[in-house]
């Protein structure tokens, strides 16, 4: 067993600490909570690419903030902005027994349990992009609700795209000014850091190194996200879980990323010619036991396949020319790295998608096939 405590691989899990997003929570503070500290209400537009760490921000202030009601809602679990704040109504203890109230009578309840406590209220509502298209007038209501109603409502809309280009600069004159907060992509080092700390709490010390979170945020690279981060890594370790491993190697993670975005087909490979599949091989035995290798174990290993299946791969360029063509499909990555030391450059070939012995495998039953 390798996983001591699932919770932080799951995407629910809130961590008691947010990292890199310290610059968006100031920013949050700053233009929102603070002027609602001093009763002076107002909303905020949140909005950024899918796992950038919009909705862990906003759960994470929600717990964190005790001056005010906080109440984060996902807005996919309701039809209506009006439903969405009725619940938001019975979570601050006060429960109608009725689904029919209107828009003044839930805010004047809001109001009053607002002067009760002696709190303001912040309504959260994340995945907001489809009640902004649809419900104008559930917007309207919610945004304008301190002005209109006298409620002390304060809210962050959070959505992927920034909600306000599904608003004409009529609808923006009518909802009142907001502020914008954007939530930028996740750097590889950053995606690193992340997993590092969710290594530390969920894994077994000695069951990972920091070679395989490195490979994990190079594979994240590309999405900027965290939760695609995050889910290799919970993938990776019940894929070493399950054949009984005792360290997580470069095999679970491909088999981890194969399961989230599977690519390599069989009809992809069979698109290759006999000699693209011998350097494709020669790609898989060359990265049996590593992330990535260089170029010149790829034109090693690739002289003894085209022997083995009696093929013609003569010189260098050849397997240079084959290996570019397996990058523009899509089916291997490749890289220059520096080697250190004015060493010069080395190319560097990988295969993130498909774990290698499966891929394996597949060529060479194309091979007895031929």
């Amino acid at each position: 067993m390798i996983i001591k405590n699932p919770d932080p691989l799951d995407f629910s899990y809130v961590p008691q600490k947010l990292r890199f997003r310290e610059k968006q929570i100031e920013n949050i503070q700053r233009i929102m909570l603070e002027p609602l500290k001093a009763g002076i209400s107002s909303n905020l537009l949140a909005f950024g690419d899918s796992g950038t760490g919009k909705t862990s921000t906003m759960r994470y202030l929600a717990r964190e903030e005790k001056k005010f009601f906080m109440v984060y809602q996902n807005a996919l679990s309701f039809s209506s902005l009006r439903a969405l704040v009725l619940d938001s109504l019975a979570r601050l203890g006060r429960v109608t027994g009725t689904k029919n109230l209107s828009f003044p009578e839930i805010f004047r309840a809001m109001k009053k349990v607002s002067d009760e406590r002696g709190r303001n209220i912040v309504i959260i509502v994340d995945e907001a992009t489809n009640l902004i298209k649809f419900d104008r007038d559930g917007i309207y209501n919610l945004l304008r609700a301190n002005e209109v109603y006298g409620a002390p409502v304060s809210c962050m809309l959070v959505s992927m795209e920034d909600p306000s280009i599904y608003m004409t600069e009529r609808d923006k004159k009518s909802l009142g000014v907001f502020s914008t907060i954007h939530f930028n992509r996740y750097s590889q080092d950053e995606l690193f850091e992340i997993l590092r700390e969710r290594g530390r709490i969920a894994l077994e010390q000695g069951t990972y190194d920091d070679s395989s979170l490195e490979y994990i945020s190079e594979v994240a690279k590309p999405f900027g996200s965290a939760r695609v981060a995050i889910e290799l890594l919970q993938k990776s370790a019940y894929v070493c879980q399950y054949r009984n491993g005792e360290r997580l190697e470069s095999e679970d993670i491909r088999a981890a990323s194969s399961m989230i975005n599977p690519y390599v087909t069989e009809s992809k490979l069979g698109e290759l010619e006999p000699e693209e599949l011998a350097v494709l091989l020669s790609v898989c035995r060359c990265l049996k036991d590593e992330a990535s290798t260089e170029l010149s174990c790829v034109i090693r290993e690739s002289k003894v396949v085209a022997e083995q299946y009696s093929l013609e791969i003569g010189a260098d360029s050849m397997v240079y020319r084959i290996i570019k063509r397996l990058e523009d499909i899509g089916i291997v990555e490749g890289r220059v790295v520096g080697r250190g030391d004015r060493k010069g450059v080395a190319k560097m070939v990988g295969i993130n998608d498909v774990p290698v012995g499966v891929l394996e495998e597949k060529v060479m039953e194309m091979f007895r096939r031929k």
